[in-house]
């Protein structure tokens, strides 16, 4: 597909995308240079998003077989570079056995080398499908399902995992959670073909593989596919994802038994290793269209996805020539990129913990705590003289400022819930995955018998992203967002605050947005946590937010979901707003605003922008910038915005957080 370069420059859109980009992949043939340099830079109060990333709009250029190519792009890139040599490193010298090093330089070893893998063949993971097909009812089944769990890491219909009580962050309580899609969301399914053809082609491969006739695999997969479709069609839709009153559902022994009347639970849970009564259900209504297919007659269905499940999890660990024919991949596929994957995937926290350790100077994080102290420091101040909240709510949201606990860089205390065995001691690359798996189940199974640790990371030091859980009351700043790509010691204090800084305290006041004020200094939800007065006042910020970014356009066609992306955009409101406190100074205003608007700076083509609006939680980034700074009292000061300008809000028109 021919990027439209030209439309996007005119435009000036983005849509913020985490995926990694290798920088190695060609890039799509561009427009002739004059007929770039033709569209004119647009000014300040014209557009300020196109006019501090006019040459990275005009210059950049999407990686060929990508739909977009943003800064945080850039940020994995410069990663993915980072980690390889990194990873060649630990193979080059001998490592202490059981540190992270070893384990990354024998997975390396062992998946490098091929001959040694097909040598191995796939018997140690064949023995699975085997025992699926040898079920004959669905107690065997049950059965089945709960064993691959506990000694394969497998999941299919009953993903479970163990989280803090959403009323009492005290303990912790089984999750029992989305189905395992592999790895599709129901966009793919309601709006695309993408996750209909995937599976589909996944499963017939799959069951060719496993000696099934060709015609009837693809009759097989078929079934396969309309099952999981119809369980989409049921799931819950993206914007009620983080909504306790939707998907916050206890249920006891006697309640679970009648949601899941198909299904013995009680024999299940025992074979997915969960002693518990009481478990939380995150969407019922899947629950209930999942219960449906779980009869007798459709029990051939139900084995073909547990197989199909298995492979999923499973194929990059396989002889390369079954993994060809079960994925579907050419035989002259990257060994570079193959080898980022897999380690990524089985060794994400291992890569994490070696690769924070050394991106994570004295320098970078003493730089990177200041920036942290300074914005809590001025979202203490916004707080303090909220017009909109009374005294006891400040207080409050202060004792829940003061008890957030930030983490960044990445955790020094991790320790491999598995073993690494060696080629020299017998070990193979299936084996060792197969026990990378197995020790994350294990490790989930004992979470349920402990008290929820609240200094616990929600994302590795490899992921080019931040978090808040509003369960722990905690941000993560994992150290990606501290390399050089992103936390440049080199610039100023305020461009830094603009760039890294902004995702600092978008996380942070997504402890205050249209969820997370919801949530006390623990984590505990409490929907009467501030006064009625106080909510209600809060509620109509959120509805003329909510109105405010409906009606921004796209393209001049399209309109923003103000419902959807409540949360994110309040989320962002209140992070510039927090950045602009910090300082009066224009010149320092006009760098933090800046670095804000490069942040988010990305190329996009006009489909990919559609499918974002129906489905993603966050704005494009043009509305990131422009509609956010428009909303800012500051950003006038610091531009000298007039009322002609197509920036300018009129000042009662503006969404202010605090």
């Amino acid at each position: 597909m021919i990027k439209k370069a030209a439309a996007l420059l005119l435009s000036l859109l983005m849509a913020v995308s985490f995926a990694s980009c290798a920088s190695e992949e060609p890039a799509m043939p561009q427009p002739e240079t004059k007929n770039k340099t033709d569209i004119p830079k647009p000014d300040i109060g014209e557009n300020y998003y196109g006019n501090i990333n006019y040459d990275y709009l005009i210059n950049g250029q999407i990686p060929y077989g990508k739909e977009s190519y943003s800064h945080f792009d850039d940020i994995s890139n410069e990663m993915e570079k980072y980690l390889y040599d990194l990873i060649l490193r630990c193979v080059s010298k001998e490592q202490t056995k059981g540190s992270c090093e070893y384990s990354i330089k024998e997975l390396y070893q062992q998946f490098v080398d091929t001959d040694a893998r097909e040598k191995a063949g796939p018997d140690l993971i064949a023995i699975v499908p085997k025992k699926i097909e040898e079920c004959k009812t669905l107690d065997e089944y049950i059965s089945t399902l709960g064993w691959m769990y506990q000694e394969y890491g497998i999941s299919s219909f009953f993903r479970f995992d163990v989280q803090p009580d959403a009323y009492d962050t005290s303990v912790n309580k089984l999750y029992l959670m989305n189905f395992n899609s592999c790895g599709n969301m129901k966009e793919n399914f309601t709006r695309t073909n993408a996750g209909a053809e995937g599976i589909g082609k996944l499963t017939e491969h799959t069951l060719v593989e496993l000696d099934t006739e060709v015609t009837e695999a693809r009759k097989r997969a078929k079934k396969v596919v309309r099952m999981i479709n119809d369980i989409m069609y049921q799931s819950t839709d993206s914007e009620t994802s983080i909504d306790v009153g939707i998907h916050y559902n206890n249920y006891d022994k006697k309640e679970l038994d009648k949601l899941y009347s198909n299904v013995n639970m009680q024999k299940l849970l025992k074979a997915f290793g969960f002693d518990t009564g009481d478990v939380i259900v995150y969407d019922v209504s899947q629950s209930k269209k999942i219960n449906e297919f779980f009869k007798q007659e459709n029990l051939q269905q139900l084995k073909d996805y547990a197989v199909t499940c298995t492979m999923y999890k499973y194929s990059t660990a396989l002889p390369p020539s079954l993994q060809k024919k079960i994925s579907d991949k050419s035989g002259d596929e990257d060994m570079k990129k193959s080898i980022k994957a897999i380690l990524s995937n089985q060794l994400e926290e291992e890569l994490g913990f070696v690769y924070g350790s050394e991106i994570c100077t004295d320098e970078v994080m003493n730089t990177a705590y200041k920036m942290m102290n300074d914005i809590r420091s001025s979202c203490r101040d916004l707080i303090t003289k909220c017009s909109r909240l009374s005294d006891d709510s400040k207080k409050i949201y202060l004792d829940k400022l003061d008890n957030m606990i930030i983490l960044m860089g990445y955790d020094k205390d991790y320790k491999s819930p598995f073993s690494i065995v060696s080629e020299a001691e017998g070990g193979n690359l299936l084996q060792n995955v197969i026990n990378i798996q197995k020790g994350w189940a294990q490790n989930t199974i004992k979470k349920l018998s402990e008290k929820p640790d609240r200094n616990s990371w929600d994302m590795t030091a490899i992921t080019a992203n931040a978090v808040y859980n509003p369960y722990m009351n905690t941000v993560t700043i994992p150290a990606a967002m501290l390399s050089k790509a992103s936390l440049d010691l080199s610039k100023s204090e305020y461009r830094n605050l603009g760039f890294v800084g902004y995702c600092i305290a978008h996380e942070i006041n997504h402890a205050f947005d249209s969820n997370g004020f919801l949530f006390d200094k623990n984590g505990c939800y409490c929907s009467e946590l501030i006064c009625k007065e106080d909510r209600d006042n809060y509620r109509k910020v959120l509805d003329k937010a909510e109105e405010y970014y409906s009606s921004y356009k796209l393209l001049d066609i399209y309109n923003i979901n103000g419902k959807l992306t409540l949360s994110e955009n309040i989320a962002d409101l209140g992070a510039i707003q927090c950045l602009a406190n910090i300082t009066d100074n224009k010149e320092n205003l006009r760098e933090i605003f800046e670095g804000a608007a490069d942040i988010w700076g990305s190329l996009e083509i006009v489909e990919g922008i559609v499918m974002q609006l129906d489905g993603d939680l966050h704005s494009p980034s043009e509305a990131r910038v422009n509609a956010v700074f428009s909303s800012t009292d500051k950003f006038y000061d610091a531009y000298d915005i007039a009322e002609t300008d197509k920036m300018y809000v009129a000042p009662e028109n503006r969404i202010r957080v605090w």
